[in-house]
């Protein structure tokens, strides 16, 4: 996870005598069609992917251990499909990850001076800037980030909006350092953010900047450059890269894109039942409970190593089974193509193991980019659900 986000049921102090932050409404025209952001990710390298995608994963959800291991703290790498927002007036650019797993919206502020990412919010370059005084502290696992918040307009795509946002003031630690993105754009709800403060999205909808409260992702594998085609859309879905029907799924919590499954499988094999789902776009590898997750490499049979599991040579084309997450009895199957990454000599295997709990408690599935480039995935705030279509 190209690195925690801010935040989920963390432990938050701030100042609870400033009142409440008042958000002025931006007078803006509905969309006459869905927003289109185009999303870019960086390359990836095997050595840097194995360890790192376990880290960042349990460090967004606050897992301490994977299996019975520590969790690692080195060894970090992103793949993480980033996109660029604007802050102010006129406005200032930020390379950001949209994550449908954490839900506050930051970015670095001057002071945060963090080694390598010289790209920092200018509020008196702002004519529509105003402070809200409030200071936040988020933890998460071994490291946290502490900020200052605001509301300023914030354009994202064709769209703007007025939206609060944190203003980052100290991001210690090599965690940020080794950061590809500027910030972050939460895109799941306000019972987990940071002072319960609004996520940008539903500020969008209120204020008829985007004309439907949904938005959809289409992730491709190409490994860079903005021309790949994957996108975020705002207020709708893109037909052009999808196929059939959506199948929707009411939410089981309304504080993560969580929902329940009847089963993830392979081969036939049951790996859990009655899972509790939680669809991620902030996070690049399927991330399943640890137990689940050494069973599905027994039955794929590639070599357990520190952090995942490897083929080398890669598997013949079409020669592994589908791993299946199935919903009130429908399947939605990852194939071979969809979870094996090949870096020539050596493929590595789309699903690590580390054991994470819901607010209410439950062992999560995180189904994140893997699944996510396999099926199109429509997220609907307006009716509470989530809709899967097969991806093109």
């Amino acid at each position: 996870k190209a690195t925690v986000s801010v935040l989920n049921w963390p432990q938050v102090s701030h100042n609870m005598n400033v009142p409440n932050l008042l958000v002025a409404a931006l007078a803006t025209a509905a969309s006459a069609a869905p927003v289109t952001v185009p999303l870019f990710k960086p390359h990836r390298s095997v050595n840097r992917s194995l360890e790192a995608d376990r880290w960042l994963v349990a460090r967004k959800y606050n897992a301490t251990t994977v299996g019975a291991a520590p969790v690692p703290m080195d060894n970090f790498q992103n793949d993480q499909y980033f996109g660029t927002v604007s802050v102010g007036t006129p406005p200032q650019s930020f390379k950001v990850l949209f994550d449908t797993g954490s839900s506050n919206f930051w970015v670095p502020g001057p002071k945060a001076n963090v080694p390598g990412h010289p790209n920092a919010f200018d509020s008196a370059a702002s004519s529509t800037y105003e402070a809200d005084g409030r200071e936040f502290l988020v933890a998460y696992g071994s490291g946290y980030l502490e900020g200052t918040v605001a509301r300023d307009v914030m354009t994202w795509g064709d769209a703007s909006a007025t939206v609060v946002f944190g203003e980052s003031t100290n991001e210690p630690g090599p965690t940020w350092v080794r950061n590809k993105f500027d910030g972050i754009v939460g895109l799941a709800f306000e019972g987990i953010a940071a002072l319960h403060m609004k996520p940008p999205f539903p500020m969008f909808v209120e204020q008829g900047a985007v004309e439907k409260g949904s938005f959809a992702f289409y992730m491709t594998n190409q490994p860079d450059g903005t021309t790949q085609g994957s996108e975020l859309v705002l207020g709708g879905t893109n037909p052009e890269h999808y196929t059939g029907d959506f199948s929707y799924f009411p939410l089981a919590d309304t504080m993560l894109w969580q929902i329940r499954g009847d089963e993830v499988s392979v081969g036939g094999a049951t790996l859990g039942e009655g899972v509790t789902a939680v669809v991620d776009s902030g996070t690049s590898m399927n991330t399943f409970p640890a137990a689940a997750v050494d069973k599905l490499h027994d039955v794929l049979g590639c070599k357990k190593v520190p952090g995942g599991c490897l083929w080398t040579p890669c598997p013949p084309p079409g020669s592994l089974p589908d791993v299946v997450l199935t919903i009130n009895g429908q399947d939605f199957a990852m194939t071979q193509k969809d979870y094996v990454t090949d870096f020539v000599s050596t493929c590595l295997s789309g699903f690590v193991g580390v054991d994470m709990h819901s607010p209410q408690g439950d062992l999560m599935w995180i189904f994140g980019d893997v699944f996510m480039r396999a099926w199109y995935t429509e997220f609907d705030y307006d009716n509470a659900r989530i809709g899967f279509a097969k991806a093109k």
